[in-house]
């Protein structure tokens, strides 16, 4: 059997997958935008800073918005309901700086700083978190 090799990049996805977990269960996995929750919808962590982009805040709790499927995204061949977080970008950062002030600031403020995180030790954190979460 042929073992993967860790690279940094595979434990920052691991920790951006916890991180989406921990910010679902933190809102006890209930869309931002429309309320509803679990198990009636599907949730997702949605990035608020793009990963792509903000590398370093890619696993940053703060930066993940639970939201349901349908305000989400647009995938699996469905069309956007009135408003989608990737359908309608500048719509969707608008509410969310509408409805947020005080985090859009704290966010706006880390993703001007670079910084460079140990993804394995990151990983550590987030798994004890989410045992943490299950266990309450």
């Amino acid at each position: 059997m042929v073992s993967k090799v860790k690279t940094e990049e595979w434990w920052r996805k691991k920790c951006v997958t916890d991180a989406k977990k921990i910010a679902r269960l933190l809102v006890k996995k209930t869309c931002a935008y429309c309320g509803k929750k679990e198990p009636n919808i599907l949730t997702h962590g949605s990035h608020i800073y793009p990963e792509s982009v903000y590398k370093s805040m890619s696993a940053d709790i703060d930066n993940i918005l639970c939201l349901c499927a349908d305000h989400h995204s647009t995938m699996y061949g469905r069309k956007p309901r009135d408003w989608n977080w990737h359908a309608n970008p500048i719509d969707a950062i608008n509410w969310f700086k509408e409805n947020y002030p005080e985090l859009d600031n704290k966010l706006r403020i880390r993703s001007q700083k670079t910084r460079r995180i140990n993804w394995e030790k990151k990983r550590t954190e987030l798994r004890a978190q989410l045992k943490e979460l299950d266990l309450s």
